[in-house]
This record gives C-alpha cells, sequence and structure tokens, in this order.
C-alpha cells in the first residue's frame, strides 16, 4: 500500500475489499442453493445468473463520479438482502434476482476503487468473483445437492448490508442527495480544472462564497470527497454536527480575527493526509449585488505558504445570488420562493502552483488567488471581474476578513 495514501483513501480501499469478500463468500453458499434445484430449471437459472451479473456489473461504469459510485454498494446489497430472504423463506432461488446485485455491488466496487495504482486490486476483485463463478458452475455441473441451509446465505446478506452501510456511508450519503439537489438545481460544471482532477492526492480549490450551499455545488461536480470548511454555528448544530464531523469537516470558530486559527492547522494536516481541501478565502458570504468577490483573508496564504507546493484549483460559482440561501432581498431562505432547477454554473481553471515569489508577501498572494478565481469565470462564458490590485497601503479595513 502506498504510504502517500490519505486515511480516507485506505478506508474506501479496505471498505471495498471487505465487502468484495463477504460477496465471494456469498457466491459458493449460491452455488449450493442452485444446485438443489430441479435440473430442468438449473441451468436457465445458471444462465440468468451469469448474464445478469455481468450486465448489472457494467453500469455503475455508465456512472460519472468513481467515488460516489461506492454509495451504490449500500443500497443495492438491501436488494440482495430481500432476494435472500424471499428465497430462504419460499424456497425460490431465481438466478436473475441474485445476478443483478451482486454483479451491480462488484461493478461500483471496481469503479470505486482509489489509490496510487488501483487496477491491480481491481483485477484481483474480478479474479475473485471469477473463482466464485467457477465454483458455482462446477457445483452445478455435478449436480449434487449439500445439506447446507439458506440461512448461511441470509448471513451473508446481512452482514454485507450492515458493513457496507457503515463503511461507505459518506458515498452513499451523497449519492442519496443527489437527486434532491437535482430538483432544486440544474448543474453544470466546465474547465480545464475538471479534465484531469487528481483522485487522489492533495490539493487545494478555492472558490467564491455566494450561498449557504456553495460547497454541496462543489461535492456535485468533483469526482473525490472533498474535506471543507464550515461555520461554527453550522457546524455546532444536533444533527449536522453528527454528519460534518463523520465527513471530516474543519470547524471555523466565530470570529473576526483568524490570524493563529486552529482551522488552518487542520487544513494543513488535511494536506498532509493528501485530502482534496476546499476553502472560501473571502470567509463571508456575499451581502451585496455590486460587490461579487471580496478580499481574500490570511487563511488561504497561512495554507499555501505552509505547502507552497500544494497544487490550486481556482473555481467560480455563478447563479447563487439570488437564490434560497443567498442574502439577496433579505437574509437566506427569507423573502424568496425555494429554489426550482434553478441553473448553477461551476467553472474550474487548470490546476497552478503559486510562485514561490508571490507567497512571499500576503497582499500580494490574497490579490493573486482573487485574480485566479476571477478568471475562472470565463469557462462560464462570463467576462472576469475588474482586476484586482493591492491595497494604497499595507493596512486594511477594520471591517475585512483576515
Amino acid at each position: 500500500m502506498p504510504e502517500s495514501e490519505s486515511p480516507q483513501v485506505r478506508r474506501d480501499r479496505h471498505s471495498a475489499l471487505g465487502a468484495a469478500g463477504i460477496v465471494c463468500l456469498a457466491l459458493p453458499t449460491l452455488a449450493v442453493l442452485v444446485a438443489d434445484l430441479p435440473p430442468e430449471t438449473r441451468g436457465a437459472n445458471v444462465l440468468w445468473f451469469v448474464g445478469t451479473a455481468i450486465g448489472s456489473a457494467l453500469l455503475p461504469f455508465v456512472y460519472w463520479s468513481p467515488y460516489r459510485a461506492l454509495g451504490f454498494v449500500p443500497l443495492v446489497a438491501l436488494a440482495w438482502l430481500a432476494a435472500v430472504g424471499h428465497g430462504a423463506y419460499w424456497a425460490e432461488w431465481h438466478g436473475w434476482a441474485h445476478g443483478i446485485p451482486l454483479g451491480f455491488v462488484v461493478g461500483a466496487l471496481a469503479r470505486g476503487r482509489r489509490g496510487e495504482d488501483p487496477w491491480a486490486e481491481t483485477a484481483a476483485l474480478f479474479g475473485a468473483v471469477l473463482v466464485g463463478a467457477v465454483l458455482v458452475a462446477a457445483v452445478v455441473s455435478r449436480g449434487r445437492p449439500y445439506d447446507v441451509p439458506p440461512w448461511f446465505a441470509l448471513f451473508a446478506a446481512v452482514v454485507l448490508v450492515g458493513w457496507s452501510w457503515a463503511r461507505l456511508f459518506r458515498p452513499v450519503f451523497e449519492l442519496v442527495l443527489e437527486p434532491v439537489l437535482w430538483v432544486m438545481y440544474k448543474v453544470r460544471r466546465a474547465g480545464p480544472g475538471f479534465t484531469d482532477f487528481p483522485r487522489t492526492g492533495p490539493c487545494l480549490v478555492i472558490a467564491n462564497h455566494g450561498c449557504w450551499i456553495d460547497p454541496f455545488f462543489l461535492v456535485k461536480v468533483l469526482p473525490r470527497p472533498i474535506t471543507a470548511m464550515m461555520n461554527g454555528t453550522f457546524y455546532d448544530l444536533p444533527i449536522v454536527h453528527r454528519l460534518v464531523v463523520a465527513f471530516g469537516t474543519i470547524r471555523v470558530p466565530d470570529k473576526v480575527l483568524k490570524k493563529d486559527a486552529p482551522e488552518i492547522q487542520e487544513a494543513i494536516a488535511a494536506l498532509d493526509r493528501g485530502e482534496c481541501v476546499v476553502i472560501f478565502p473571502e470567509g463571508y458570504l456575499r451581502r451585496s449585488e455590486d460587490r461579487a468577490l471580496r478580499r481574500f483573508g490570511q487563511g488561504v496564504w497561512q495554507i499555501l505558504k505552509a505547502r507552497p507546493d500544494t497544487p490550486v484549483f481556482a473555481a467560480w460559482i455563478e447563479g447563487v445570488w439570488g437564490s434560497y440561501t443567498s442574502h439577496a432581498k433579505g437574509p437566506p431562505t427569507k423573502n424568496k420562493k425555494p429554489d426550482f432547477r434553478r441553473p448553477i454554473g461551476v467553472g474550474m481553471s487548470a490546476a497552478v502552483v503559486v510562485p514561490p515569489e508571490v507567497l512571499e508577501d500576503h497582499l500580494v498572494a490574497r490579490t493573486h488567488l482573487m485574480n485566479l478565481v476571477s478568471a475562472a469565470r470565463t469557462h462560464l462564458k462570463l467576462d472576469p471581474l475588474p482586476s484586482f490590485d493591492l491595497p494604497a497601503k499595507a493596512d486594511e479595513p477594520a471591517d475585512e476578513p483576515v
């Protein structure tokens, strides 16, 4: 296992391999159960099982997000549990009822594999399933029933459900959230930053901040889990707190001066773990129509000063001003109708490494990063904002976030 893997990637790896092991354990059990079927239906059931398993294994590869494809595993595991429960109670073991969910699980695990070089383990995963399929064919061809209770298959299905929901909760949560987001927003992405966005390794995404749920739009378009920052007011809400802690979200205390803020050190530590850190450097939610971008705080400079080789992806989120959770026409959720299929665009530039000479001065660095975010507007066919220049003096107005 590569030493550079983050705990997040390692957890995904172990979760996928654990679920694959449970599936492979279940296949010989299914072979035994199929062997008990009448000879006239046995062959057709095997063909249905193999055919549907192969077909459904390809379906997760159609889904655009490799990481979020892992979220199909817990959902499909429930379907397989229902099929096994039906078979155990009614003594009916239809090949397609097991081939579809098991094939989908295998395909989702292979699609969602992450790591420096996931293909070796992906091949091993399919190899293990092939061995299980050979066992199915061997047992069926001999036609010898074995006295193995079908409840063992039910036990394997229950274990798969419990394991996958416990270990893959984040991708399944994001997957289930997608239809809700689809109803409210029509999100599109554009720009070279999405073409070669790294599936592993440290990176920093910076963007403008126009509404409460900007992080959800980035989660929707990025192909990997993110480590975001959240204001303490929302972070500490009872239900929200449980979720954001599970997702590794960094808490930002409610205070104005953040030059020695602990969240900066947490973000640096997250980069060291190889995570994708998302930050809205304004440190402030947009309040007015005529000011689309405020001066960036020092936090983003401190992060890059500590880790200057970090690739930076500058993004612009368009269409959020005027949405239900923006400050247009009043506080968020006030004086506005809930959003329905509201167009949202996310433009992202290719990764850049900020030059060392730029990072020497925090004002120069912050201005440079503001212009990068402004330039990301062009990927949405928008004009960049007027160029941001250094302030006339080093002191900044007291109302500016730092």
